[in-house]
């Protein structure tokens, strides 16, 4: 068995399902890094799912959501 190593990672939690699947597909669209999985239990979110990117994407990433107007928790973002 191979064991993921763990990497610093953003995390964008989002309040509707309907916002993360927003993320998911413009994201998936212009080739921003990252994903969407279920939020961990640690962290506090109107729906439970969050888009995950390494933390060396955290510019990209936030770059591109102000720029499609994409909408997430204003106090959902983490760095895990």
């Amino acid at each position: 068995m191979t064991v993921r190593k763990k990497e610093p990672s953003l995390l964008i939690s989002f309040r509707t399902a309907a916002e993360a699947m927003a993320m998911e597909t413009a994201c998936r669209e212009a080739g921003v890094p990252g994903r969407l999985i279920p939020v961990p239990s640690f962290v506090t979110a109107g729906c439970s799912f969050g888009w995950k990117a390494p933390e060396a994407a955290e510019k990209e990433v936030m770059e591109f959501v102000r720029e499609k107007g994409l909408e997430y928790e204003k106090a959902g973002i983490y760095l895990l």
